[in-house]
């Protein structure tokens, strides 16, 4: 007869020490008639497990010295029959009618701590051994491993019987009759059609699926299937931004953004810390923002003040440095806003750049009627309609000055200006920006002031809204046309 899943402990046990005392008077020998396998209500059971080529039920007759036999029927699950180490322990398990086989037999078994060598007898269906063989248990690892016992009988077998000798201790996963493989089992360790893998279980969330099937994020090679996970992170398949930092997770990544960025790590924004109140520079210097970070600007000399040798001095009014460093004005003469200016009348229209780093920035100034007054034609004349650049500051922080002197009188209308970052290192960019500040005077009215930074490096006379070195315009003799980057086309 078959074990059902209830047996009771003490059942087997009773079975097994009286098989001891058997087996060292040569029970190994027992003929046929010892074993009675069924009766007429056993034999027309039908197993839950037909169709599959594992063992259907264990047969009490052939039961001695192994705890939990029921756990060898069926796939490989994880859940094993022990064989205790009692001399003469032996388990015989039923293949099922109609599913007898004809060619070699895989073991699955574990927890081995020695080699085993286990003997195995192959059964027809009266349980007479048609043949034997050696199962040969080497792996030690954990996990479940197999080994393939072969037959070359032309008589099919309906049970096999597995013997261990005294001190063989090991566990019994399932058995396979591997010639009557003809169905694809999800679980059994073996990579069948339609499965992408197969890892001898039906868990998820360890790279083979309850389905058989490689999860996203996975790699699986081999039979049973071992798993790897995807580090996307370092094979460039991560989808972060460049600007956050990517971190591997099994089966997935995240994306997390850097600091003096915000967003979701798909997508990362510089943070602008001088504008939100995150920036921290000591009193008197100026923040200057940067993609992820900012600097402060030293106050020393901070624009419009220059160095002029061991002199901070504003260039503005001091005569002995009016508009740049050594620049005199003559006797009977001031310095207004950067400019010798004397004997009457005043200045009708002056612009004026300086520049937060050190290098070569050019003015640019257009008039309403389309005259340009930059370096290579500074005025005053009609050229420049009375306009005049007063120096080319190819060093230091500047400054430029377009200004009307008296004696000239500007055009009505519209002025566009312009300060091209010619030269500096490192070169303007958005990583390295050269922060400016444009000043506008006219006669009678309150300066107008415009500030920002270079990102480009730009040389030439070209200044019009939308270009990349448009500072903002103004209309003499009143009014601001606008400012800073207009609405351009992109």
């Amino acid at each position: 007869m078959k074990v059902s899943r209830g047996m009771s402990m003490t059942r087997w046990l009773s079975a097994a020490l009286a098989f001891v005392v058997v087996g060292a008077f040569g029970a190994c020998g027992a003929s046929s008639d010892e074993e009675v396998l069924f009766d007429a209500e056993t034999s027309s059971e039908v197993s839950a497990f037909a169709g599959d080529p594992y063992a259907d039920a264990v047969v009490q007759d052939g039961l001695l010295g192994v705890n939990n036999p029921q756990n060898a029927v069926g796939a490989p699950n994880g859940t094993t029959a022990s064989f205790l180490g009692l001399l003469g322990a032996s388990l015989t398990l039923d293949m099922g009618a109609g599913e007898e086989g004809t060619g070699p037999l895989r073991i699955y078994y574990r927890g081995l701590n020695l080699a085993v060598i286990a003997q195995v007898e192959f059964l027809g269906t009266n349980m007479q051994v048609i043949s034997t063989g050696q199962a040969q248990l080497l792996d030690l690892g954990l996990g479940t491993h197999s080994t393939v016992v072969s037959f070359n009988n032309p008589t099919p077998y309906r049970y096999v019987r597995l013997r261990a000798g005294l001190l063989a201790i090991f566990q019994v996963d399932a058995v396979e009759a591997t010639s009557i493989v003809n169905t694809v089992v999800c679980g059994d360790g073996m990579v069948g059609t339609g499965e992408g893998c197969d890892d001898g279980n039906r868990g998820a969330g360890d790279g083979c699926s309850a389905n058989c099937a490689v999860e996203p994020g996975y790699t699986c090679q081999g039979q049973p299937s071992v798993c790897h996970d995807v580090n996307e992170c370092t094979n460039g398949t991560a989808q972060c931004s460049p600007n956050a930092y990517c971190t591997n997770t099994p089966g997935s990544y995240t994306c997390t953004c850097k600091p003096g960025y915000s967003g979701d790590g798909w997508t990362c924004n510089d943070i602008n810390e001088c504008t939100n109140g995150t920036a921290h520079c000591p009193p008197g210097q100026q923040c200057v923002n940067t993609p992820g970070s900012y600097y402060c600007q030293p106050a020393t000399c901070a624009p419009p003040r220059v160095q002029c040798g061991s002199q901070c001095v504003d260039v503005w009014s001091d005569e002995q440095n009016c508009g740049s460093c050594g620049n005199v004005c003559a006797a009977g003469k001031t310095c207004n806003a950067g400019v010798c200016t004397g004997g009457g009348g005043g200045i009708a229209l002056q612009v004026t750049a300086m520049w937060g780093r050190d290098g070569d920035a050019d003015l640019v100034v257009r008039t309403p009627t389309g005259k340009i007054i930059f370096y290579d034609n500074r005025g005053p004349g009609p050229s420049t309609d009375g306009g005049e650049l007063d120096q080319d500051a190819s060093s230091g922080r500047g400054p430029e000055n377009v200004v009307w002197n008296p004696g000239f009188t500007p055009p009505n209308g519209t002025y566009d200006i312009c300060l091209k970052a010619a030269g500096f290192a490192p070169t303007a960019s958005s990583e390295n920006p050269v922060p400016y500040s444009v000043t506008v005077k006219r006669a009678g009215q309150s300066d107008q002031v415009f500030t920002g930074a270079a990102t480009s490096a730009d040389v030439g006379s070209a200044c019009y809204p939308c270009h990349p070195s448009y500072v903002g315009s103004i209309t003499y003799p009143s009014g601001v046309s606008g400012g800073g980057e207009p609405n351009c086309p992109l």
